[in-house]
């Protein structure tokens, strides 16, 4: 029973990132957005190449190691969501901050995996991902506490994609921990724990679709100049 509910949710993993991706795509290649919807269809691009394809396909017909897969698409995610929330800030600080966070993230990425090389894969590295994700999405919402604009904030794709990444990153910080503890002390609640973590992947990807919708509204730079 666990092992099918475990399919379903990987299948419905899949369909959910395909789904996302198809509409990406629509919007750049029907409506011709790229800047606006902050080229979200590369990143979900990348998503589809690495989960859906490199798990069933790529790693299978190339004899690839996961790692060689997963650590560059660590280090895209950081570099691209670094782009796409930078588009939002107006004030020097912001840059500053979202810059160091994104370097500080991709130097310790890339000082943990080279620290024991590949192809074994350092967990620190997917956690220096949560802890960007978690902090870059707090300073967006931060941001937009500090400078109300007349849009409605769930009319903003940046929202959405916030909301996600700060859902997501919190979830994945205790799964990791806590985890690894739980595996030890109790194997159903593991078991629990990570099927709980599967509906977060499909709800995060859910968000982003809705998200990609709001994407009519965005315009780019939509927040009044500052110079702080």
């Amino acid at each position: 029973m666990l092992i099918l509910i475990d399919k379903i949710l990987d299948y419905t993993y899949d369909i959910v990132v395909a789904i996302a991706m198809i509409y990406s795509i629509y919007l750049w290649v029907k409506k011709g957005y790229t800047a606006k919807q902050k080229y979200f269809f590369l990143y979900l691009v990348a998503v589809f190449i690495v989960d859906v394809l490199g798990v069933v396909f790529i790693r299978k017909a190339f004899k690839i190691h996961q790692t060689y897969l997963f650590f560059p698409f660590i280090i895209f995610s950081i570099l691209y969501f670094r782009y796409f929330y930078i588009q939002d800030y107006k004030t020097k600080k912001d840059h500053y901050f979202l810059n160091a966070i994104a370097a500080i993230s991709v130097g310790m990425s890339l000082y943990f995996q080279f620290s024991i090389g590949f192809p074994k894969f350092n967990n620190n590295v997917f956690l220096m991902m949560i802890l960007f994700f978690l902090l870059a999405s707090l300073q967006w919402f931060l941001y937009i506490i500090r400078f109300v604009d007349e849009q409605n904030i769930t009319v903003k794709q940046s929202f959405w994609v916030s909301f996600a990444l700060l859902f997501w990153s919190i979830f994945a910080l205790f799964r990791m921990y806590l985890g690894t503890w739980l595996y030890n002390y109790n194997q159903d609640i593991f078991n629990v724990i990570n099927f709980l973590f599967s509906i977060c992947n499909i709800m995060m990807y859910s968000f982003f679709i809705k998200g990609l919708r709001c994407v009519d509204y965005n315009v780019l730079r939509t927040f009044n100049s500052f110079k702080k």
